[in-house]
């Protein structure tokens, strides 16, 4: 019971766990990517530490239904030998209760031994058999059966209790094994979505450090570029007739992107801008004579 309660308490902890990581992951999931990097480790070494657990609790459960067989086994015995031995014991008893009413009947053994001493050849069998009774022995194999059954009967009651015992023990490692693959099942879950917010926080910041490149690369940032996009469109980049920088058609298609650029990402907006104004210069823009071009 003792490991029982405390491997369940340790079932409980890492659920609890599970939880408090759950709540962590909500709360931060814009946090930087160390942060989430961190709870994903976090995770992974709970998951492994669960899985170490439960190969602790097959390999005894796989232990304890080996024991229960082996007392099954053992009471199917004993109890087959018993109930030899109560058959045996009721033919010795039976025949014991003939003899009895047949000693009865004729006066008692005494008379029925010098009956038969005094009988024919012919009446061998009936002599040794009222002989044998004279003698004691089926007394004695009465009293030896007695015993014998009484022994069985008190290792049978013993096996008995192992069973039960060997039959709780199986059922207590079963409902921990449960509660591990529970437990397992519901971190691996937790550590999936941990591991795809980072991934969606790995892209970000390698788009956010990707963009910061194309900044430094000529970007359109600053005076000029903040002019254009809000004479333009107001600084939207979702703006309808071609977006932050009003592209036509044509010519979003001639930079060779497709469909119409007020649906692409502002990057690509950006890019499309520092393209066009590197291949056709700033007259491409009405507004950039106003933005001092």
């Amino acid at each position: 019971m003792g490991f029982q309660r405390r491997t369940l308490r340790a079932i409980a902890s890492l659920a609890v766990g599970a939880v408090v990581l759950a709540g962590g992951t909500a709360r931060s999931s814009a946090g930087p990517v160390e942060s989430k990097k961190a709870q994903a480790a976090q995770l992974a070494a709970q998951v492994d530490a669960t899985a170490q657990r439960i190969a602790a609790v097959v390999a005894r459960l796989n232990a304890a239904k080996a024991n229960l067989a082996a007392t099954d086994a053992a009471l199917a015995q004993a109890s087959g030998m018993l109930g030899a031995a109560n058959s045996r014991f009721g033919e010795v008893k039976g025949r014991m209760a003939r003899q009895a009413v047949d000693a009865y009947v004729h006066g008692g053994s005494i008379a029925i031994v010098e009956q038969l001493a005094q009988s024919r050849g012919q009446d061998l069998p009936v002599r040794n058999h009222y002989a044998s009774l004279a003698a004691g022995e089926d007394r004695a194999v009465a009293d030896e059966l007695v015993a014998a059954r009484q022994d069985l009967g008190t290792k049978r009651s013993s096996l008995e209790r192992l069973q039960a015992d060997r039959r709780a023990a199986v059922a207590s490692l079963d409902a921990q094994q449960a509660a591990l693959l529970k437990t397992d099942a519901s971190m691996r879950a937790l550590l999936a979505r941990v591991n795809g917010e980072l991934a969606s926080l790995v892209a970000a910041e390698q788009a956010r450090r990707d963009a910061a490149r194309r900044s430094r690369g000529g970007r359109p940032t600053g005076g000029t570029w903040d002019c254009i996009r809000q004479l333009e469109s107001g600084n939207n980049y979702s703006s309808p007739g071609g977006g932050a920088y009003q592209f036509l058609d044509s010519t979003w298609h001639a930079l060779g992107y497709s469909g119409s650029a007020q649906d692409a990402p502002p990057e690509q907006q950006d890019a499309a801008a520092v393209q066009l104004q590197q291949r056709a210069g700033w007259d491409q823009w009405t507004t950039a004579k106003r933005c001092g071009r």
